[in-house]
């Protein structure tokens, strides 16, 4: 079971990045939907210092979240320091799980594999990964130099200097305590990327390789955790809703965890496969939200909502109430006392909620 609340300061850089949700997935020897080669997955791991942490400490700091007036738990992260540890580690993963598989990234990339799933903490990062990741690929690779040269005259970089960032070992978190500042290791090699997110050739490997299930998590946010399985099950539940087979297909999935690993794993559809998808309806599990107001959304993130409650919880349970006690005898000072509401519901709930 893999869930979380990405919740961020008004204003901040990851505020639009929002997200809460749950996953729940049954691991198994003989699985119904897909299997997973761990013989051959790819890790990369490395310390990142401050890349998204809670310290304890921050909540008695007057500069943490000034404005919002309820308990919160804002992460201490820099967004761009983030962006490129994401980078740096799902792409060591990836390239390492090709060397597992013996074979070319550039050949994996375009004739091998049926779909790419992301850890996906914004709409963008996973592209942005992925044309990253295409780079490296051409630069480590031997049948795709001229292809690199030609993208580096048109990024307006030196081809020498994407080949080098390539090779070269990065220590992030070295060079920000040195720097007591966010660099980017990769400006060559980013630059080479950003025009290749504008090229056809990127944009129909996306429709190919990327599009699977990414139309229905757009309205999820960053689930933390549960981010890769939900795009996994979204792909899997639209694949099914649509008819398009992957028996047997190779597929990878990247998960990331800020400030620390990520790793690449090879999946495979199983046979069956459609059988379980047809109980994953994501759709269904999203049916029953409520869109808010700006001002609606502001007063309830800043703790500061006072109108009617927005629904009424119905066969779920509820905090009812908090403890506000602290007496030598008796204490119960932010104890969150729970209780269980039951239907009927004016809205029937879905009959399958996830993987």
């Amino acid at each position: 079971v893999c869930g979380d609340i990405a919740e961020y300061e008004r204003g901040s850089s990851g505020e639009q990045t929002q997200g809460a949700g749950c996953c729940a997935m049954l691991v198994e020897r003989d699985p119904d939907l897909f299997y997973v080669d761990l013989a051959r997955a790819g890790s990369s791991s490395a310390y990142r210092g401050p890349d998204f942490r809670k310290p304890f400490s921050r909540h008695f700091h007057e500069s943490f979240a000034p404005n919002t007036l309820r308990h919160c738990d804002f992460p201490v992260f820099s967004g761009k320091y983030s962006a490129t540890a994401y980078l740096d580690a799902t792409a060591h993963a990836v390239e390492d799980m090709c060397d597992q598989l013996e074979t070319t990234a550039g050949h994996y990339y375009r004739e091998e594999v049926k779909a790419l799933f992301f850890h996906r903490p914004f709409a963008m990062m996973p592209i942005q990964a992925a044309a990253f990741m295409y780079v490296r690929g051409m630069a480590r690779g031997t049948h795709h130099h001229d292809e690199l040269r030609s993208l580096c005259g048109e990024a307006k970089v030196e081809y020498e200097d994407v080949l080098r960032e390539t090779s070269m070992e990065h220590d992030l978190f070295g060079s920000l305590q040195k720097q007591l500042k966010v660099s980017d290791p990769f400006p060559n090699t980013r630059q080479c990327a950003k025009v290749l997110q504008k090229s056809e050739e990127f944009a129909e490997l996306l429709k190919k390789k990327m599009s699977l299930g990414s139309s229905l998590i757009e309205h999820l946010g960053n689930l933390y955790s549960a981010a890769l399985p939900a795009w996994i099950a979204a792909a899997f539940d639209e694949a099914h809703r649509t008819g398009i087979e992957l028996e047997g297909q190779p597929m990878v999935a990247v998960g990331y965890g800020s400030g620390d690993a990520a790793e690449a794993l090879p999946i495979i559809a199983a046979p069956n496969w459609n059988k379980a998808a047809q109980l994953i309806c994501v759709e269904e599990a999203m049916a029953d939200g409520i869109n808010l107001t700006r001002p609606q959304y502001e007063t309830i993130h800043d703790g500061t909502y006072t109108q009617d409650p927005l629904f009424d919880p119905c066969n779920e349970f509820i905090i009812k109430r908090v403890g506000n006690v602290y007496e030598p005898d008796y204490q119960d000072l932010g104890v969150e006392y729970y209780d269980y509401i039951m239907g009927p519901c004016p809205v029937p709930k879905p009959k399958c909620f996830a993987v």
